[in-house]
């Protein structure tokens, strides 16, 4: 996009003069006389820079300046001022002008001090619009659920993320521990600062303790030069420390001095450096028998125990799974051109049915294969590994009975409860449109109102006034 400038002078000679020189070198370039239709003008239209002579009559360069950063406080202001005047401009940058320019004006110098500040607006864009993602990604309405538990741990995390204290994550693999560590860093008051994860399954004894902690030249074999630990260098922000569990009992040591004492000494080191970091942990082991074991310092973990939270297996909340399958066919949907579109209620009853051992992270990738392999605009089955094993318990929909039942009217009621919810999301999304929902479904209407009655869905409630079927 061609940056546009605003040049504010009552002296026509330097405006005409000026307006051609930025012209010449490919900007958009409008004048005016004075500070009032400045002030019209930024007001009906948006610009990249105001160049302005600081004397002039009625509303001067301070005045505009001042009405700027007001009114329009992105807009960047450059001062133009005579020799005589510069003690003036000076003060102009101090109530927050970018720069200034004597007259008669150096055509070189000035082009070069204005492409400095449209360069500095950009990066300054740029970096906004990273933060505004960022924080779009890990707010909490972006984190997939329509679980009443779930919702219930987005309430307490968005009373945490507000507080500077400790958080414990707990739960199975691939239930999303570290996107909800990232949620809490992002919604807090650190989120401008780094979020730095160490696994701390994924390293040796030597190298977990130095990648945390940092190390002196010379403090072991290899140890070439010094280097900053995760600690030091994410200070003011927070430090995920995914796999707590797995961490050797040596460093739990070290990891309370940092919770007791706000402090850390690198490897080789023989002086405290003191860092402000959070520390959010996660695991997927049992702690409290770790600790019974000798495995875990009891002290280590009432330091991070400070405010738990335990996010449940994707099997516990299948309401959750027509939902996130809908979430990754819009996220991954890019793999075939956005062809794959939808699930068949077939291949639905089957992700319903299976044990999910690997948890949201294993229902993402069966997702994207399926997309993949999928000819046409709709998965009509899924490839799923492994089958209900150990301990798992299926998922019975609330309208069975406690006690067991027959295969068959288990995968029928599971059927059931899935072909009613994918319904009830395109009756949603589609604000009751029967006509259009049977074509995405790939039915006709009279299996739709069928399907209505069977599951007792007023139709009413999804259409607006005057909407006809």
């Amino acid at each position: 996009m061609i940056p546009t400038i605003l040049i504010v002078d009552d002296d026509k000679a330097f405006r005409i003069a000026t307006l051609a020189l930025l012209k010449d070198h490919g900007y958009q370039v409008h004048a005016a006389t004075n500070g009032q239709e400045a002030q019209r003008m930024l007001g009906e239209g948006r610009y990249d820079l105001v160049l302005s002579d600081l004397v002039m009559e009625g509303i001067n360069g301070i005045e505009l300046l001042q009405w700027i950063k007001t009114e329009l406080p992105e807009t960047p202001v450059m001062m133009i001022t005579g020799f005589g005047s510069i003690h003036t401009a000076v003060e102009a940058m101090r109530l927050g002008a970018y720069d200034y320019i004597t007259k008669p004006c150096d055509n070189d110098e000035l082009l070069i001090k204005i492409k400095r500040v449209l360069d500095e607006r950009q990066k300054e864009r740029e970096l906004r619009h990273l933060r505004d993602a960022i924080e779009e990604k890990y707010r909490f309405g972006s984190i997939v659920s329509r679980n009443e538990r779930m919702k219930k741990i987005f309430r307490l995390v968005q009373q945490v993320a507000e507080t500077d204290v400790t958080v414990l994550i707990l739960g199975e693999t691939g239930t999303g521990k570290e996107m909800l560590a990232k949620a809490i860093h992002f919604n807090s008051a650190r989120k401008t600062k780094s979020f730095m994860v160490i696994t701390c399954s994924a390293l040796s004894e030597t190298l977990l303790e130095s990648e945390l902690f940092g190390h002196e030249k010379g403090s072991f074999t290899g140890a070439q030069k010094q280097r900053i630990g995760k600690f030091e260098d994410a200070h003011g922000g927070t430090v995920f420390l995914d796999e707590i569990g797995d961490v050797p009992l040596h460093l739990q040591t070290k990891l309370l001095r940092v919770l007791q004492e706000k402090e850390i000494e690198r490897v080789g080191g023989n002086h405290p450096i003191p860092v402000d970091v959070r520390i959010i942990a996660a695991t997927n082991k049992n702690l409290t028998e770790m600790m019974k074991s000798g495995a875990f310092r009891e002290d280590l973990y009432y330091r991070l125990n400070v405010f738990p939270i335990e996010l449940p297996p994707l099997r516990e909340r299948l309401d959750d799974l027509p939902l996130l399958v809908e979430h990754f066919l819009q996220k991954h949907g890019t793999l075939t051109n956005g062809a794959v579109k939808r699930v068949s209620p077939a291949a639905m009853a089957m992700l319903m049915s299976h044990d999910w051992r690997g948890n949201v992270r294993e229902l993402e990738n069966v997702i994207k294969r399926a997309i993949i392999t999928t000819t046409g605009d709709t998965i009509q089955s899924v490839q799923l590994s492994g089958a209900h094993t150990g301990n798992f318990k299926p998922y019975m929909p609330k309208t069975t009975e406690s006690g067991e039942i027959p295969f068959k009217e288990y995968i029928k009621k599971v059927v059931f409860d899935a072909e009613s919810k994918y319904l009830v999301d395109m009756l949603e999304r589609h604000e009751g449109n029967i006509k259009m929902v049977a074509e995405l479904m790939e039915v006709d209407r009279k299996t739709i109102y069928r399907k209505l009655e069977e599951y007792g869905i007023d139709i009413s409630k999804y259409r607006h006034a005057g909407d006809a079927g």
